[in-house]
């Protein structure tokens, strides 16, 4: 194990074994607990509460204890993903309909205005992952312009981006980044920006590959010198296999310090992980 300071990391996990996680490191060991047993994609903090995304169950709101104070089902169609939050109004991807919904904090998780990147209400985008900073959106998405099967395997050209959206001007000012393989889990750390390209297994730093994980990469925190990265059992194998020599058949977490290059990986007793909070 690397050295690292003891801190809690709230980790989700989707679909088949899906959960929330806490692991906690005490003198340089993880003890890991499942606080929720449903299938989970976003999370993030509010205030001292906690916000996490279902997909089967709708939104979660958990008190600092991580206990479960509110819970509101959505429409299973959604196919809900990541979540953020600004002036207690909390941004949830709605992927089926290419869309981001706004969720009242305040009064009921009332539903009151939403985003789209496309009129279609069938997944065209897959927008999966978003951050908010200074008024700004900043959000991953497989395929935009929008276009037909965006995660087909047949289509090997990378169509995904990170694009800014102006909550003010109320449209996307920019594409940040793009002719990415799956981008997820966008964040901003030290005035850079940070996301995982999950089909090519990479972290990036703004342009730079700063991580490479040997499977699916989703799930991406920095805390001061050290970076958490999500791993999930990768799917289509023989399709992977013609671009990585490498590929590691396990669910969990690498613990890589950014200036020494060195990591270690904890497996975490899921399948798939969607997102990792630093708590």
């Amino acid at each position: 194990m690397i050295p690292i300071d003891d801190c809690k990391l709230l980790i989700s996990c989707c679909n088949h074994k899906g959960g929330l996680y806490l692991v906690h490191f005490k003198q340089q060991q993880p003890e890991i607990k499942k606080i929720l047993n449903v299938g989970c994609t976003g999370i993030t903090k509010y205030g001292s509460s906690f916000v996490v995304i279902s997909n089967s169950h709708g939104i979660f709101i958990l008190d600092e204890n991580l206990k479960v104070i509110v819970n509101k089902a959505l429409s299973t169609e959604l196919d809900l993903h990541g979540v953020a939050i600004d002036n207690d109004k909390a941004y949830i991807i709605e992927t089926k309909t290419n869309s981001i919904g706004i969720y009242n904090l305040k009064n009921n998780l009332e539903r009151i205005d939403e985003i789209r990147f496309s009129p279609e209400n069938d997944d065209i985008c897959h927008v999966n992952d978003l951050y908010i900073a200074n008024d700004k959106l900043y959000v991953s998405m497989f395929s935009y312009p929008p276009r037909k099967n965006p995660l087909s395997f047949a289509n090997k050209t990378n169509q995904g981006v990170i694009l800014e959206y102006s909550l003010k001007e109320r449209k996307v000012v920019k594409i940040c980044h793009d002719k990415l393989l799956q981008p997820h889990s966008v964040l901003h750390y030290d005035n850079k920006m940070f996301y995982c390209v999950s089909g090519e297994f990479l972290v990036k730093r703004n342009e730079e590959d700063i991580f490479k994980c040997l499977g699916y990469t989703r799930g991406l925190a920095v805390r001061n010198q050290t970076m958490f990265v999500g791993q999930s059992e990768s799917r289509q194998i023989p399709v992977l296999l013609n671009k990585h020599t490498n590929i590691l058949l396990d669910c969990g977490i690498y613990v890589h310090d950014i200036s020494t290059k060195l990591s270690s990986f904890i497996h975490i007793p899921s399948e798939e992980i969607y997102g990792i909070l630093v708590i």
